[in-house]
């Protein structure tokens, strides 16, 4: 593990995980996400990612979220860094396309994010209360933890987070990292560029997300900012998608402990990205921290798991916090490893 931590105070203290989902039909956009096979199959994969990372098999339907190519859900790593630091998962429903069966707090105003190139995110006022809904759950989730860790699985999560970020005229392309060993930057920027200009002149945050964000961002924002507001600390569970979460909590106005609030993600994406990620959060959180877990697959004999190492997936289903979790509770990366290989033999195995 790598990166300015309060380790002690936060290995001491009682953790759980809670795993945003949310869909949006920007995902479904050709070559924008691989957390699918298909474009379309993308609106499947917070659902089965959460049914996996619980119950070691997705339940809505009997396929295993994996890329075209068959690189598995970084779910294998979220599940078996969970079975290592003993911590409660919880689901949060922001508005996934299907509804997960497992038990999940859901969102009162939940609703799957419209395609930002051609149309509103969300209808108008839907993000200020979705906003206020996760701001109640993050207190209940503080209530029953010293550390509340979020994580999240949205396809096409890094393109809507852009957009939230350049609409807050918080962050640029070079902060937003990709699921590709080739970041799709051009559709991207094409795609972002036409949801920006629907919103030239907006400056309410929770407007501006209405109309080029997404329903997912907004609700870790809000737990977040509920979570610190009961005296916990916050792990923001991922990579560069946390950024806007992070730029949205900023832009609430809601005033928080930004010595409390850490990004934990892994190292593909700070390999990729750490820099221009570190110099991010500096400025909008003066006093947050980034670290990682210092999680290789380079030696790993299964190919599907070394494509990480390639530049493919790198992160997602609160992968990276979720192992940074496992290290602070007195684990060892060789551990760690050891784990997410026997779960990946396992999961192979059910195909």
């Amino acid at each position: 593990m790598h990166g300015s931590f309060k380790t002690e105070e936060m290995r001491k203290g009682k953790a759980v995980v809670v795993c945003v989902i949310a869909s949006t039909l920007t995902s479904t956009i050709p070559n924008i996400s691989l957390a699918g096979e298909m474009a379309a199959a993308t609106l499947f994969t917070p659902a089965l990612d959460v049914e996996y990372v619980q119950y070691g098999k997705p339940q809505s339907i009997d396929s295993i979220p994996t890329t075209p190519s068959g690189i598995p859900t970084p779910a294998v790593i979220t599940r078996a860094a969970l079975q290592l630091s003993n911590a409660p998962f919880i689901v949060v429903n922001s508005g996934s396309y299907v509804e997960p069966k497992l038990p999940a707090l859901t969102l009162p105003s939940r609703r799957v994010g419209g395609r930002i190139d051609k149309e509103e995110a969300l209808p108008r006022g839907t993000s200020k209360r979705l906003f206020s809904e996760a701001k109640t759950a993050g207190k209940t989730f503080s209530s029953l933890s010293d550390v509340v860790l979020i994580g999240e699985s949205m396809p096409g999560g890094t393109t809507t987070a852009l957009s939230i970020l350049k609409g807050l005229g918080m962050g640029d392309c070079s902060s937003v990292s990709s699921s590709s060993n080739v970041n799709p930057i051009d559709i991207k920027k094409s795609v972002v560029e036409a949801a920006l200009k629907r919103a030239e002149g907006m400056d309410d945050p929770f407007e501006i997300n209405d109309v080029l964000g997404d329903p997912l961002h907004i609700s870790i924002a809000g737990i977040a900012i509920g979570a610190l507001s009961g005296g916990s600390h916050v792990i923001l569970a991922g990579g560069t998608q946390m950024l806007a979460a992070l730029a949205l909590m900023r832009a609430s106005g809601e005033e928080f402990d930004k010595e409390k609030v850490s990004i934990a993600t892994t190292k593909w994406v700070f390999d990729d990205k750490g820099e221009k990620m570190g110099k991010l959060v500096g400025s909008l959180a003066p006093g947050a921290s980034l670290v990682y877990a210092d999680l290789s697959f380079s030696d790993s004999p299964f190919e599907g798991l070394k494509a990480y190492d390639e530049g493919f997936v790198k992160e997602g289903v609160g992968a990276g916090g979720t192992s940074v979790l496992a290290l602070l509770k007195g684990r060892s990366v060789e551990d760690l490893k050891r784990s997410i290989y026997i779960e990946y033999e396992r999961l192979m195995k059910m195909r």
